[in-house]
């Protein structure tokens, strides 16, 4: 994978095949091999009735950083993940913007996606934790995506 792949990931995050995603206006501030940093400006688009981050939108924020992270991962060639379950945990009110950054390491890469590669298919766990730019959590996901062969 090279730079105009992960630049291509990168722009897909607000500019993507998803219109709905897109009107959430993500940010992409990294998107590398094994990591990927998204922003959601919260502004007047993702606050709710009293005031605070839509659940829903911190919801697209984590599951697009979590697909995104298996692509600059694995790459678009072998699989493509879709989502299967998540267990949402909402910690305190998201007042400002939030952040999802997430890694893996090459250890942690491989052993996560090993018993998918023996199916040809199958089940792939994300933890996600949400955060505020302030460095305060204010929700975790826990993610269950299911890789399925891609499409050659």
């Amino acid at each position: 994978m090279d730079q105009e792949f992960f630049a291509g990931l990168a722009k897909n995050v607000s500019d993507g095949p998803t219109p709905f995603v897109n009107m959430a206006q993500l940010q992409a501030e990294a998107v590398e091999e094994r990591h990927v940093r998204l922003r959601l400006p919260v502004a007047e688009r993702h606050l709710n009735h009293v005031g605070i981050a839509y659940a829903g939108s911190e919801f697209v924020l984590a599951e697009i950083a979590g697909g995104t992270l298996f692509m600059a991962t694995y790459g678009t060639d072998e699989f493509v993940p879709i989502l299967k379950g998540v267990e949402l945990k909402f910690l305190k009110p998201g007042t400002k913007d939030l952040v999802v950054d997430l890694s893996l390491t090459e250890e942690e890469a491989e052993r996560k996606i090993a018993p998918v590669r023996e199916r040809g298919r199958g089940d792939y766990f994300l933890e996600i934790p949400v955060f505020d730019v302030d460095g305060e959590q204010v929700a975790q996901m826990d993610f269950n995506y299911y890789a399925l062969p891609a499409k050659k």
